[in-house]
């Protein structure tokens, strides 16, 4: 059976050419701001070796190359996502609830339509308006299904609500302490059915893996997905150990680029993190880095995990970050004591400013510039902290499906009145900006999403702005600028020639930009994919 599946997706991820390339008569964005435009790129040995007018780029390649007439088609580099979170769910019956919210009703409506007497797992994704409501908590979800576990998530991925049978499920102990997690409770003080931050990771983390053959299957059909847009880089911080991750990403075959990253789980505060011994660049693996460590300092705003300066309007939630400033400082010596680069998940402004301050305590901020400390989300830099951020060289990777929230919404009207969730203000302010989907993998989804942000209209990017972001800013973002994001001679042959120009905005309006694909992905030189009809 596993053999099976390796030959067929062998077959499917193998390029389907590795030869010098020579592609003419195209609309090629290099992202090379010396030289922004050519209508020719020639490739050799995996890398360009030319790009210009057609003959001066014929030179670079042997007479005998055919050349591929892009027939005016746009080409841009390869997209890098740099957030991405892969590694499967154990099999359930999902509920089929409005997104991103759902009212009490309709919730209830669909947790009665289950068979209490039915067998196997209850789950599904419910918005904040249920997250803070009292009212639902680990005693309704008994009285509604006492004998079948119940596992409610909230959309953003930062907390669970559990019903007595899942929490004896996952093997969760409320009187049992989780760095950077902890368990909500009821005004007596008993567990209300709510598990936040690390509690709910760890849970991940120690539950039964799920089988190699469903995880390679995932695998593959993401790597497919995301070529078929002309995505060419992922940048992974997979729900799973990063050893059994590798083997498994190896297994696949796929010939999408990796850069794994490590994504901890401690039982203790001071149990070392990382525990494998991958090297940075693993042999026979050519196209894999394994580099940079994730921590997640607080929630999210959406939740109300996240602390915030002034307490959240509508609850008058307070939040709490999930390390205080003495274990930060902690976390981020044990990463650098390793060479390695630091990412940390940023939702509020005190987690941007504790940060900051933890930063200082270590080294001032020029010291930090070379480090490039990521910041995923930044949600919470403010206009006031733009300036101190910049000082330190804080690489911010937002993730623009995250402004498509529906109106009314009231992480819309949190955003706006606190100038959260920036986009232009980060490039104004000279910020790095590196973007990754944390969510719908369809880039030119995102692209939509950037340029015109429905929760904060005011921080709307330009289309070639966003589309640096996916390139040659999630390059810098992994310190792979000086042979990614851009097409130059020298760097990796890594494109996409795309099925419309998403830079046209006269033939390319705003809502047909999530239809974008990718006629024709390249890799090193190799054809990934090719739409059948090009």
């Amino acid at each position: 059976m596993r053999l099976a599946l390796l030959l067929g997706s062998l077959l499917l991820a193998l390029p389907l050419q590795a030869s010098d390339l020579l592609l003419v008569n195209g609309r090629i964005w290099t992202g090379d701001e010396s030289r922004p435009d050519a209508s020719a790129m020639a490739v050799r040995d995996g890398r360009i070796v030319a790009v210009g007018d057609e003959a001066a780029v014929r030179a670079a390649v042997p007479a005998g190359v055919q050349p591929i007439d892009l027939g005016g088609r746009r080409v841009v580099p390869g997209i890098n996502d740099a957030h991405v979170h892969l590694g499967t769910a154990p099999p359930s019956t999902r509920l089929e609830l409005p997104f991103p919210e759902s009212t009490s009703e309709q919730l209830e409506a669909a947790l009665k339509a289950q068979p209490v007497d039915g067998e196997g797992w209850i789950t599904g994704d419910i918005g904040s308006a249920i997250w803070t409501d009292a009212g639902w908590d680990q005693a309704r979800l008994d009285a509604l299904h006492p004998s079948r576990p119940v596992q409610l998530q909230m959309f953003t991925g930062h907390g669970l609500l559990l019903n007595t049978v899942a929490q004896r499920a996952l093997g969760l102990d409320p009187a049992v302490e989780v760095p950077g997690g902890w368990y909500g409770t009821k005004a007596d003080g008993t567990f209300d059915g709510r598990v936040y931050e690390y509690a709910h990771w760890r849970s991940l983390a120690q539950s039964p893996p799920q089988p190699d053959a469903r995880e390679l299957q995932s695998i593959q059909r993401y790597s497919q997905a995301t070529l078929k847009w002309g995505t060419t880089s992922l940048q992974v911080m997979p729900w799973m150990p990063p050893a059994r991750f590798l083997g498994l990403w190896n297994d696949a075959a796929v010939p999408s680029r990796l850069r794994l990253i490590r994504f901890p789980a401690p039982a203790t505060h001071d149990e070392p993190v990382v525990t494998d011994a991958l090297p940075k660049h693993p042999a026979d693996m050519p196209r894999t880095t394994v580099s940079g460590t994730k921590w997640i300092i607080d929630g999210t705003p959406v939740d109300q995990a996240a602390p915030l300066r002034e307490p959240y309007p509508d609850t008058g939630a307070t939040g709490r970050l999930n390390f205080d400033q003495a274990q930060i400082e902690a976390l981020l010596r044990e990463i650098l004591a390793r060479d390695d680069h630091v990412l940390l998940h940023v939702g509020g402004d005190v987690a941007a400013i504790t940060i900051m301050d933890a930063m200082e305590a270590i080294a001032p901020p020029a010291q930090w510039h070379g480090r490039r400390l990521r910041f995923e989300h930044g949600d919470g830099l403010a206009p006031d902290l733009l300036a101190r951020a910049t000082s330190f060289g804080i690489v911010v990777v937002q993730n623009p499906s995250h402004f498509a929230v529906p109106d009314g919404h009231p992480w819309m009207s949190l955003a706006r009145e606190r100038e959260f969730s920036p986009l232009s203000d980060l490039v104004d302010a000279g910020l790095p900006l590196a973007f990754g989907s944390d969510g719908p993998p369809n880039p030119w989804l995102n692209l939509m999403f950037a340029i015109a942000p429905a929760t904060r209209p005011d921080q709307a990017l330009t289309r070639e702005q966003a589309l640096r972001a996916y390139t040659g800013g999630s390059a810098y973002a992994e310190f792979t600028e000086h042979e990614k994001g851009k097409l130059a001679p020298g760097y990796l042959a890594d494109f996409a020639v795309l099925s419309q120009d998403v830079l046209d905005e006269a033939a390319v309006p705003l809502q047909a930009l999530p239809g974008t694909t990718s006629l024709l992905t390249v890799i090193g030189g190799e054809i990934a994919w090719r739409d059948p009809g090009f």
